[in-house]
């Protein structure tokens, strides 16, 4: 009798803890998701794009590229304009050693009236013609502007992609938690009534360890699906623009059935040959390499300027006879000049140029494969996973009409409690598949957009 009474009163008290520790985590959940829903922020896909254009670092400094682009274009054109130089000295001459007997012997020296000597003078030369190479320089400039700028575009794209890639993950990780919060609440129901049976010697003690381990279990996974919906909202934060641990709430549905009725594959083909921003910097790369190669045979022209060079100096020492006064020397003129050095030192820097444009072309080329690749792999995948979602939902509703089946026969004592939580086991995994396949395609969706430059 003390020995059944023993028995008894552990029951009990397992219960009572398993009653307090249930409480507790019901309150704590309760507290969590009010405290989410008190300082939580509701965002969309969208809102979190355009953060990212704002906060993200990498778009900013590719904006700094392209203002610093901006700047370069004006100053190759001012280039254009004369080039104005002044100029001015003071200085004591010496008197002069004149070595009349070689300079091994003394000097007699010419002794100077005055010593002091000055100048100041303004030197201006303007280009007529120089090969057509400033044009050239221009024409890079603004090619290399114009390459900055779909640079900043495929930095954009990319961003918006990993914001995608967190976004979808924090969903993925909310869903699996809410779906491990109603099997725990399912758990706990059913230990109950196999705690009941159990105490009324229906079923062996196996049975409610069974039951209580996988309700363990269920609780080690809710843990660490919170865990990941934070690390995922950090992720997020972090490229919107907002405290690390600032909780969000996301108002998009992972829901694809408008993405049935998308382009075909061969649009995507066209957008991303066409319009996408790595095809264009492929296109900008191979017009400034042809645009080098210009300017190395500009170099084996002549140039032709105006140039003119105005002196205000003194003593005059410059023409004879010689005068202790201040003077004015003007000379204005066309000046022309060719390097005749050019045709042989740039003869294979221009065939390293030309080669240079050969492979920047084959570089197109390889780009532009990737790129096929790339939309075909994220359209197949795109298909297969709508695919995959219709055959989720049919295993979901296979694994709820197969667990209410086991579920009934076991507490009939028709089935074995290894066969009802399998089964509780398989419907779960039905409804993660469902969520997982959801993401999946929303996410390869993204990437087909990031690949043909519409994302």
């Amino acid at each position: 009798m003390a020995e059944i009474c023993k028995m008894k009163f552990k029951e009990v008290n397992d219960r009572i803890i398993k009653l307090t520790l249930s409480l507790f985590l019901l309150n704590f959940s309760q507290l969590a998701v009010a405290q989410v829903t008190q300082d939580s922020i509701s965002l969309s896909l969208e809102e979190a794009w355009n953060r990212a254009n704002t906060y993200s670092k990498e778009i900013r400094l590719r904006g700094l590229d392209k203002e610093i682009g901006k700047e370069n274009v004006i100053n190759v054109k001012r280039q254009r304009l004369p080039h104005v130089e002044v100029e001015g000295s003071y200085g004591q001459l010496s008197n002069i050693p004149i070595f009349v007997d070689g300079i091994r012997n003394d000097a007699e020296y010419i002794h100077l009236e005055d010593h002091t000597t000055y100048n100041a003078g303004v030197q201006a030369y303007f280009n007529i013609y120089n090969g057509n190479k400033t044009n050239l320089q221009i024409s890079e400039a603004e090619t290399r502007q114009e390459l900055l700028t779909y640079l900043e575009e495929e930095t954009a794209s990319a961003i918006h992609y990993r914001v995608a890639e967190a976004y979808l993950d924090m969903q993925r990780s909310m869903e699996f938690k809410q779906l491990i919060l109603q099997n725990i609440e399912r758990n706990e129901k059913r230990l109950d009534q196999i705690t009941k049976l159990y105490e009324n010697g229906v079923v062996l003690k196996s049975d409610l360890l069974r039951a209580k381990l996988q309700l363990s279990r269920q609780q080690t996974n809710l843990l660490e699906m919170k865990n990941n919906v934070e690390l995922a909202t950090q992720s997020l934060n972090i490229l919107v623009g907002f405290e690390d641990e600032q909780p969000i709430k996301p108002v998009d549905s992972i829901q694809v059935n408008m993405l049935k009725a998308e382009q075909t594959y061969r649009d995507y083909v066209n957008d991303a040959l066409e319009v996408s921003p790595r095809s264009r910097i492929a296109e900008k790369q191979i017009e400034m390499r042809e645009l080098q190669e210009e300017e190395l045979k500009a170099d084996k022209l002549p140039r032709i300027g105006l140039f003119g060079d105005y002196t205000y100096s003194y003593p005059q020492i410059q023409l004879y006879p010689y005068e202790t006064a201040p003077y004015l020397l003007g000379i204005a003129g066309i000046q022309l000049t060719y390097d005749l050095s050019a045709l042989y030192h740039d003869k294979h820097k221009e065939e390293a140029a030309k080669i240079a444009v050969e492979r920047q072309k084959l570089e197109q080329q390889n780009t532009e494969d990737q790129l096929r690749k790339g939309v075909k792999a994220s359209y197949k995948h795109l298909q297969e996973d709508l695919e995959k979602i219709e055959i989720a939902k049919m295993n979901i509703d296979q694994a709820q009409e197969s667990y209410r089946i086991v579920n009934q026969t076991y507490f009939n004592q028709l089935s074995l409690l290894t066969d009802l939580l399998e089964a509780d086991t398989q419907l779960l995994q039905a409804k993660f598949e469902l969520v997982n396949n959801r993401i999946s395609a929303r996410l390869h969706y993204y990437q087909l957009l990031k690949i043909t430059g519409e994302l």
